[in-house]
């Protein structure tokens, strides 16, 4: 009996992973109106920026620092961007179905990086997503691309 209980627990459980995020993962992002991705570590806190204003898209990166008993945002980075390949960029990292992903932090783990993702995208729908030291999947590879786009835009 327990095991017949066992094999139905499973079988639903991966019943309910494929209808869960499968069907958001089959929507893709056509256009995409501002996005910002904020990441933070113990000593450390980086802004990444997009927007697409006058038919121009442009990625920041902003560098958090104290300063005269506040904090300001500092550019660090920029690149003008083409809308379809960064686009292409959120697809291909799966970003659609980031929306409500929260990554709880790791127990035992003293510190890690803390990411803050929001994005409208299609016309005012939005995507949130968080965590710490716990992300959601083709993060890393986002992250990394964006790094990429403002290293390869360094000189112009």
């Amino acid at each position: 009996m327990r095991f017949i209980s066992l094999i139905t627990t499973m079988v639903l459980s991966t019943l309910i992973g494929l209808c869960g995020c499968a069907n958001d993962c089959k929507k893709t992002i056509t256009s995409i109106e501002k996005m910002t991705l904020t990441l933070q570590g113990m000593r450390f806190c980086n802004v990444y920026e997009i927007t697409n204003e006058n038919g121009k898209t442009e990625l920041r990166r902003f560098r958090k620092v104290y300063s005269n008993g506040a904090d300001t945002l500092e550019p660090e980075a920029s690149a003008v961007c083409d809308i379809a390949d960064f686009i292409e960029l959120m697809n291909t990292c799966g970003v659609i179905c980031w929306d409500g992903f929260y990554g709880k932090h790791p127990k035992n783990v003293s510190d890690g990086i803390m990411f803050d993702f929001r994005a409208a995208v299609n016309g005012g729908q939005e995507i949130r997503a968080a965590g710490s030291q716990n992300f959601p999947k083709g993060y890393h590879d986002f992250v990394r691309e964006l790094n990429k786009i403002l290293s390869d835009h360094k000189d112009d």
